[in-house]
């Protein structure tokens, strides 16, 4: 029983809300649009991240809240499908520690 619903969760078979648990986040990721150079270059930067927060574990609550947008290297996290959107299980730590180089704010 326990592995039928744990699947049901992962496949998102029924709509569950998830607290993440210590330092976790779970952000939705934000593709970047490609920059074209003036001579028609495609410029991309492979090395960082952006997503959007969606959910706060209890132990950085104090730093993020939902929605804000967060840097992460590429490859780190664990992907899952939450509330039928593709999203990636963090470390909400700073780097070293965890996962998350900075959040990123708009100038006005």
């Amino acid at each position: 029983r326990n592995i039928m619903s744990f699947y049901n969760l992962l496949t998102n078979k029924y709509m569950v809300k998830l607290k993440p648990q210590g330092t976790k986040i779970i952000v939705q990721t934000i593709l970047e649009e490609h920059k074209v150079t003036e001579g028609g270059i495609i410029a991309v930067d492979f090395s960082l991240e952006k997503g959007e927060i969606v959910e706060v574990g209890t132990e950085v609550e104090h730093l993020y809240k939902k929605g804000d947008v967060v840097l992460f290297p590429e490859g780190v996290g664990q992907s899952l499908n939450y509330q039928k959107k593709s999203c990636k299980w963090l470390d909400g730590r700073s780097f070293p520690a965890g996962d998350i180089w900075a959040i990123a704010t708009e100038e006005k």
